[in-house]
């Protein structure tokens, strides 16, 4: 009990203050009842507590991508914030946590390589943190080819990604490398909870397994229904480390020809909505419901790691919110929060 107390006693009060500062049910409630992006980018400047991130931006000149990566740098600031709350393997993995903001700068970098463009000229849509990353961006940014981004990224945890593929691949396997690039981040950070406390390690494996499952089933799903993979090809690309879709039961699902009934016959219980939907409403009700499942962590949460995961959570959830009211405001939907996360009573 004395090293949870050393532990996430600070950590806690610090995070719970942040919870305390997210947007309110009025807050949603006034965003969406606004006109524009601009009009969505003064209210968060002068009402919330991102004005610090957008204190020097003229939201005149805000578009929707430009409010979006200065929503996802508050996130970031706010997690480097936690990280001077921990130490030893926990410190680690908060540090694993980051990469995922890695991958998508990976990405980023790798369709621009695609399409024939400079990295160096996207440098500005980056995310990653500077203090707390495990890549040279000054050397990656450099890259012209394939070969060049895989020979800068030997001796990091991604170099795996691009094994084995060549130039002339590229085209044709940029998707897959995404797909290999989130598989790395996925199971570095289940790598990283080995080391932690035995009930922190089962929070965590339970939190990740849920997210890889809904992940894989999404995946599956879609690769099956829009993309004619074949079904090697689809389970190969599957993520490892669920916690109730093993390789067995997914191997079943993806070779079977109708994989939404093969899904919802092995689905348990808890997940079986999550197809009741249309299709378009698919990722929103995958992420509503790791929401809720979040939820029950941190209401259950004593001095465990629950809180700190949750609370990163709630606010990427808020950031997806955020911009999928100025999507649904570009394009005039009538009903908008039939497209967010977060639940209204």
């Amino acid at each position: 009990m004395m090293g949870s107390v050393a532990r996430f006693g600070g950590l806690n009060t610090k995070l719970q203050a942040i919870y305390g500062k997210m947007l309110s049910q009025d807050d949603y409630e006034n965003l969406i009842a606004l006109d524009s992006v601009v009009e969505v980018a003064r209210y968060l400047k002068e009402n919330t507590y991102y004005s610090d991130v957008l204190d020097e931006v003229i939201v005149e000149d805000v578009h929707r991508g430009d409010l979006e990566h200065i929503l996802k740098t508050k996130l970031i600031k706010v997690m480097e914030s936690l990280i001077h709350f921990t130490s030893g393997p926990y410190k680690d993995f908060m540090k694993a946590m980051f990469a995922r903001y890695e991958v998508e700068d990976l990405k980023l970098i790798l369709r621009a390589i695609t399409k024939g463009d400079d990295p160096r000229k996207i440098e500005n849509l980056f995310l990653h943190s500077v203090d707390y990353s495990y890549l040279n961006y000054d050397l990656l940014t450099k890259s012209k080819t394939l070969n060049n981004l895989r020979d800068n990224l030997k001796g990091s945890i991604y170099q795996d990604a691009f094994r084995n593929l060549t130039e002339e691949d590229l085209s044709m396997r940029e998707f897959h490398l995404e797909m290999n690039l989130d598989a790395i981040y996925f199971g570095n950070l289940i790598k990283k909870t080995k080391a932690l406390s035995g009930e922190d390690e089962a929070i965590l494996d339970e939190l990740i397994g849920v997210n890889i499952d809904l992940v894989n089933l999404q995946w599956v799903y879609r690769a099956k229904k829009y993309y004619g993979l074949i079904p090697e090809e689809i389970l190969n690309y599957t993520l490892s480390g669920g916690k109730n879709f093993g390789f067995s039961k997914l191997k079943t699902i993806v070779y079977n020809d109708d994989p939404r009934s093969e899904i919802e016959a092995s689905l348990p219980k808890k997940y079986r909505e999550l197809l009741t939907e249309e299709d378009i409403y698919l990722e929103r009700k995958i992420y509503q419901f790791l929401y809720e499942r979040f939820k029950e962590f941190d209401k259950n949460s004593r001095l465990n790691i629950s809180k700190l995961v949750a609370v990163i959570h709630f606010m990427e959830y808020e950031i997806r919110d955020i911009i999928s009211i100025t999507e649904a405001i570009r394009y005039e939907v009538e009903d908008i929060k039939e497209f967010l996360i977060r639940s209204f009573d």
